[in-house]
């Protein structure tokens, strides 16, 4: 639970060595948030579908449904395909888009690249090993669309983040600054071996605001499936 109220929770599940369930909801906020999500890990592909507040009450399917596909292609190189489709209500016509995704992995650094053309953007992403307890990773977005001006032309906009994560014995600290100004620091502290508490804090210098969430306990029956989360909280981009 965060200084606003908000309260959130996750849960995973491994249902096979293959397959995991993840769950995630937050309750308190403007507009509750319900996340489900499958993931199959094959020999040489991953494939997941997840679903954020899913809902079919209304007489029909709402909310936001997102297909991920990676294949490897050689022992480095993996593409992949990403599908999305949402309808917030059933009045709306529904949106989808697609995106294309490449990723180079080696043993001390991963390259990725995600390419929406509906929306004319281009992801990349670069993570490396430094030391045993020390990773390093750069995440730039690029976003080419039309100018709403009368005078046309093209509107370029782009953000740059630099993140790096320590490791204690017992404990992980994950500190993140971007291109606008926006700071994210995270610490977590392992209690016990089921239960990990965190103490977040976010300060954006452009807008000079912050934000502070503390006390957030996490369960994972399983340490290796706490660790398939991802090593960002929220800012990571692309698959693991």
């Amino acid at each position: 639970m965060d200084n606003d109220g908000v309260l959130s929770s996750r849960f995973n599940w491994r249902w096979t060595p293959s397959l995991t369930a993840k769950t995630q909801f937050q309750i308190g906020s403007p507009q509750d948030m319900t996340s489900i999500e499958h993931e199959y890990v094959g020999s040489d592909f991953t494939s997941s579908l997840k679903m954020l507040n899913p809902s079919c009450l209304d007489g029909g399917p709402t909310g936001i449904y997102i297909f991920r596909h990676l294949q490897s292609v050689t022992k480095r190189l993996a593409l992949g395909v990403e599908s999305v489709w949402q309808r917030t209500v059933l009045s709306q016509p529904p949106e989808s888009a697609t995106s294309y995704y490449a990723r180079y992995k080696t043993e001390d650094w991963i390259a990725t690249a995600q390419l929406h053309a509906a929306q004319g953007a281009l992801n990349a992403t670069y993570w490396r090993r430094l030391t045993d307890k020390v990773q390093a990773g750069v995440d730039m977005t690029l976003q080419v669309a039309p100018s709403p001006t009368m005078m046309g032309g093209l509107q370029k906009e782009g953000v740059t983040s630099v993140g790096v994560k320590y490791d204690f014995r017992a404990s992980t600290f994950r500190a993140q600054v971007d291109s606008t100004g926006k700071l994210g620091v995270l610490f977590e502290k392992r209690v016990l071996q089921p239960v990990m508490m965190s103490f977040c804090a976010d300060v954006d210098h452009a807008t000079v605001s912050d934000d502070f969430h503390c006390a957030q306990y996490g369960f994972a029956a399983d340490p290796k499936i706490a660790k398939r989360q991802g090593w960002s909280r929220n800012h990571h981009r692309g698959w693991k």
